[in-house]
C-alpha cells in the first residue's frame, strides 16, 4: 500500500505562522506528513495520550530577560511543537518519532523511519532524504525525557535474565546487531495489533525488547505477557485476559516477529534471588536503553560489580572516596603534592561543592544509594593532605587486588589473553570507584531540570571514558595517574564541562562545533548551558571563576529558531560556507554566536 494513496487531499494547507516555526526548527513539513502517513495505524490508547499530554505540557522553558523571547533554553515558548496546528489530526507519528530518539542515538532512530518509509513506499512514493528524517527526529528528540517512558523501558531491561555483552567487545555498531529494518518490521507487526487486523504478536528478543514493551504499554495500553526462553513467566500486566502482545527474552542479539503461537523452548532458568535482582548479573553495552533514576542508578547500571564494591569492598570504596575528597580540597586551597602542580586549582574554592565535605554530600545527595558510607568518607577530611594521598594509594591497591582485571592490572602482570578485558562479573571496580568520583565532580556545579534522569547509555559512556583515562594511566607514577584520570572533570575548560553534562543526559558526547568560548550546547534532545546567559552580565569578568551549568531537555531558542551551539563572542577559524549567526544582546558583554 503506497503512503500517499488516493484518500491524500491534493492540496494541505499550512498557516504561514506554523510555517515559520517548522523551518525555525530545521523540519520539513513533507516529512512530517509522511511520518504521519507511516504512523496512522498504530492508535494510541486514552490513557497513551494523557501520557502525551502531560509530556507536551510540562515542556521545560527557561527565559532569559532578553526582550520577545529572543533567548530562552529548552522549549521555547515559539518552538512548533507548542503550535496547536502540529496536533491537529493525530499523535502517532510524533510520539513514535520522540520515542526513538528517546531511546536510540539519533542516526540510528533516522535509519529506522527510513527503512519504515522505505518499505512501505509504492513506485510513485517519494520518501524524504535520510538528512530529512534525522532533521525530524531531531526536532522533537528530548519531549519524553522528563515522562517516564524512559524510566519504563529501564524497568522492562531490568528483567532480561541473559547476560549477553554486545556490540564493544568487536567493535560492532548498533546497526549490527539490530539492523534498522528488523526494528520497523517489528513496529509494522506491532501496528497490525493495534489497528485490529491481528489480535495478537510474538516479539523474540533480546534487550532491545525492553523498548517495544514500553511503547506496547505507555502508548498503546496493551495486554503484555513477558517470558524468557525456557517458558518462564517473568511480567503479565493484565493477569485475568488474553495477552495482546508477548515478548520473549533470548540470550541471543536479534528480534523477531511472528503472529503464531510461542512454545517455549531450551533448559529451564533457575529462579533469581533477592540480590540476583537487585544487582543484575545482565549486561547491557549498546548504544540503547531508557533512564536510570538517581536513586538506583549504581545498581541498576553496574548491577553484580556494583555489589561487590558495596558489600565486599565496602570499607575501601567509602575510604577511597573521602581521601580522594580531601585531596581535592587541598589542591582548591593551592596545597598539596609537588608533583600535582597543574591540578593546583585555587579557582575552585568558590565551587564548594567539588572538594572536602562538599564533594561527598554532592556524591551522596545525587546517589543516596552511598549515604551508608556517608561517615566512613568523612572522617577520612580528617588526615592531612599527605595522608590522604596515602590513603588513596592503599585502598586503591586493595580494590585493583580484589578485582584483577585486565583494566586495572599492572602492564607487567596482566596476561596477554586479559589485556583490557574487564572482570568476569562486568566492569571494573577500580574504574568504578573512579567513575563515582568523576560524576560527583561533575554534577558539583550542576542545576537538573525536574524529573530529568541520566541514561542508562550516558552512565556507561562516562564510564568507558574512565577506562581509557586508567588504561593510559597503567604504570604511571600515582600522581600522573591522579592527573590523568580526573583531569577531565577537575578543573575542566568550559567546553569540556558542557560535555560531559550533555553526555549524562543525553547518552552520547557531541564531538564537533566546539570552540573554546562555547556557553551553550544542545544535543540529541538534551541542552546545557551556563545559567548566567539568562541575567545581565557587564562583563565577562562578572563569572564566577566555575560557572553555575543548567541542563534541561531541548535546545537553545531565539524565538522560532533553535540552535545546537551558541559561543559568546566571535569564533575563530569558523568555515566561511557554514557560517555561525551573531546575534547581539543588551544583557550581555558580548554578541553571541549560534550554529
Amino acid at each position: 500500500m503506497p503512503i500517499i494513496d488516493k484518500d491524500v487531499p491534493k492540496a494541505i494547507s499550512i498557516p504561514s505562522a506554523t510555517l515559520r516555526k517548522f523551518t525555525g526548527s530545521r523540519v520539513d513539513p513533507y516529512t512530517r506528513y509522511v511520518a504521519y502517513r507511516l504512523f496512522r495505524d498504530l492508535n494510541i490508547s486514552v490513557q497513551g495520550q494523557r501520557n502525551i499530554n502531560n509530556a507536551l505540557s510540562n515542556l521545560p522553558v527557561h527565559v532569559s530577560i532578553a526582550p520577545f523571547e529572543k533567548l530562552s533554553f529548552g522549549w521555547g515558548l515559539s518552538n512548533v511543537i507548542r503550535d496547536q496546528a502540529v496536533h491537529e489530526g493525530s499523535y502517532e507519528h510524533l510520539a513514535m518519532m520522540i520515542a526513538l530518539g528517546e531511546s536510540f542515538h539519533e542516526p540510528y532512530g533516522a535509519r529506522v523511519l527510513m527503512a519504515m518509509a522505505n518499505a512501505a513506499a509504492g513506485p510513485d512514493d517519494m520518501t524524504p532524504h535520510f538528512s530529512q528524517w534525522q532533521a525530524a527526529l531531531h526536532g522533537c528528540n528530548g519531549i519524553f525525557a522528563t515522562s517516564d517512558f524512559g524510566l519504563l523501558v529501564e524497568d522492562y531491561l531490568q528483567i532480561d535474565p541473559y547476560p549477553i555483552v554486545y556490540p564493544i567487545a568487536e567493535g560492532k555498531s548498533i546497526d549490527n546487531v539490530f539492523q534498522p529494518s528488523m526494528i520497523a518490521q517489528a513496529l509494522q507487526a506491532l501496528m497490525r495489533v493495534t489497528k485490529g487486523e491481528e489480535k495478537h504478536v510474538t516479539l523474540i528478543g533480546s534487550g532491545i525488547l525492553s523498548w517495544f514493551a514500553a511503547i506496547a504499554e505507555w502508548l498503546c495500553d496493551l495486554r503484555i505477557i513477558v517470558y524468557q526462553k525456557d517458558g518462564k513467566e517473568l511480567r503479565v500486566t493484565h493477569p485475568d485476559q488474553e495477552p495482546q502482545l508477548t515478548l520473549v527474552f533470548v540470550p541471543e542479539a536479534g528480534i523477531k516477529a511472528s503472529f503464531e503461537a510461542w512454545k517455549p523452548t531450551g533448559p529451564a532458568v533457575e529462579e533469581l534471588s533477592l540480590i540476583d535482582r537487585t544487582y543484575s548479573a545482565t549486561l547491557h553495552t549498546s548504544r540503547f536503553g531508557g533512564r536510570v533514576a538517581w536513586q538506583s542508578l549504581l545498581p541498576r547500571v553496574f548491577g553484580k560489580s556494583f555489589h561487590h564494591l558495596d558489600h565486599d569492598q565496602s570499607k575501601a570504596f567509602g575510604t577511597m572516596i573521602g581521601s580522594a575528597a580531601r585531596m581535592f580540597e587541598g589542591l582548591a586551597h593551592g596545597k598539596g603534592h609537588e608533583e600535582h602542580g597543574q591540578l593546583v586549582s585555587v579557582q575552585n574554592q568558590n565551587n564548594t561543592a567539588s572538594y572536602g565535605t562538599g564533594l561527598i554530600e554532592t556524591i551522596t545527595n545525587w546517589m543516596p544509594e552511598l549515604r551508608r558510607f556517608q561517615g566512613r568518607m568523612e572522617r577520612t577530611l580528617k588526615l592531612s593532605h599527605e595522608d590522604a594521598s596515602a590513603s588513596y594509594v592503599e585502598n586503591l591497591t586493595k580494590i585493583r587486588k580484589a578485582c584483577h582485571c585486565g583494566i586495572c592490572t599492572s602492564k607487567d602482570e596482566v596476561e596477554k589473553d586479559k589485556e583490557g578485558l574487564p572482570p568476569d562479573h562486568g566492569y571494573c571496580l577500580a574504574v568504578l570507584v573512579e567513575t563515582v568520583i568523576s560524576l560527583g565532580l561533575t554534577l558539583a556545579r550542576m542545576a537538573v531540570s525536574a524529573n530529568l534522569f541520566p541514561t542508562r547509555h550516558g552512565i556507561y559512556s562516562f564510564y568507558q571514558s574512565q577506562v581509557a583515562r586508567r588504561m593510559e594511566a597503567r604504570g604511571l607514577h600515582w600522581t600522573m595517574h591522579f592527573k590523568l584520570v580526573y583531569g577531565n572533570v577537575w578543573n575542566a575548560p568550559d567546553v569540556v564541562r558542557l560535555q560531559n553534562s550533555v553526555q549524562i543526559f543525553a547518552g552520547s558526547r557531541p564531538e564537533k562545533n566546539l570552540p573554546e568560548n562555547l556557553v551553550a550546547l544542545s544535543h540529541e534532545g538534551c541542552c546545557a548551558y551556563f545559567m548566567d546567559l539568562e541575567k545581565r552580565m557587564k562583563s565577562t569578568s562578572d563569572c564566577p571563576q566555575v560557572r553555575l551549568i543548567r541542563v534541561v531537555s531541548g535546545g537553545i531558542n531565539v524565538g522560532e529558531k533553535v540552535f545546537d551551539r551558541a559561543c559568546m563572542g566571535p569564533v575563530e577559524d569558523a568555515d566561511l560556507d557554514d557560517p555561525w549567526e551573531d546575534i547581539t544582546y543588551e544583557h550581555l558583554p558580548e554578541p553571541l554566536s549560534f550554529k
